[in-house]
């Protein structure tokens, strides 16, 4: 799949009017086409520089989306939108421990997209150490029920994004609880955030943007077991 996701910064945030019908013009531009599955959302209360609107598109390959993106450029752009910042990329596979999803009798609610940069400086080694240990942050952090690794080919907006996070969550509490203070995330893994350790490769701001998730949007491999903690 190839997929595209924006991130709409808002001209005027509070102005409720005018987002539903950048929500209406979005979802009826993605509707017009063979996009799918397809997330058109508000984001919710605690996004970091992750924007107003969350529109998530999948199409079957990169041509099929060259073919359609006029309209979707057409629905995200406007008076109403102050900046986006976007991002296409090929989704991480689950043969290369990029993907995966937890089997659970609870539904997905919460979908949440981190964009970030990596320094083209990076040695090949450390972004290879960075990009398993951030993939693997679900062996250890339950409370993901679904997740991708990805790296963009193509971005626009604030910074030249290199890599998309993607992850689902049964609801809010365990994005911001869970996994947002997991040992495994602020002990490990977020040491290559940190501009105070040695091992920062990430640079510039990361957008990190949540919304609610009818539908599941991660389209990985056969889940895995539930842990016992789960049973």
């Amino acid at each position: 799949m190839y997929k595209v996701t924006r991130l709409l910064h808002m001209s005027d945030p509070a102005d409720e009017p005018t987002a539903a019908r950048v929500l209406e013009r979005i979802t009826a531009a993605a509707e017009s086409t063979p996009a799918g599955p397809v997330l058109v959302a508000r984001t919710l209360p605690g996004v970091r520089n992750g924007g107003d609107i969350v529109a998530h598109f999948q199409f079957a390959s990169a041509p099929e989306w060259a073919r359609c993106r006029a309209s979707i450029d057409e629905a995200t752009s406007g008076p109403q939108i102050r900046h986006v910042d976007s991002v296409e990329y090929v989704g991480g596979s689950p043969a290369d421990g990029r993907a995966g999803r937890r089997r659970s009798s609870r539904p997905s609610t919460i979908y949440r997209i981190l964009l970030l940069r990596v320094e083209d400086s990076a040695a090949p080694a450390e972004l290879d150490r960075f990009e398993h240990a951030t993939a693997q942050m679900p062996e250890h952090i339950s409370a993901i029920q679904a997740w991708q690794l990805s790296r963009v080919c193509h971005a626009e907006g604030t910074s030249r994004w290199t890599h998309v996070w993607e992850q689902e969550f049964t609801d809010v509490d365990a994005l911001l609880g869970p996994y947002m203070n997991h040992p495994v995330h602020w002990g490990h893994v977020d040491r290559w955030f940190d501009p105070e350790c040695p091992e920062q490769i990430v640079k510039d701001r990361v957008c990190h943007s949540f919304c609610e998730l009818p539908v599941p949007v991660i389209d990985t491999a056969p889940a895995i077991p539930l842990s016992a903690e789960e049973r």
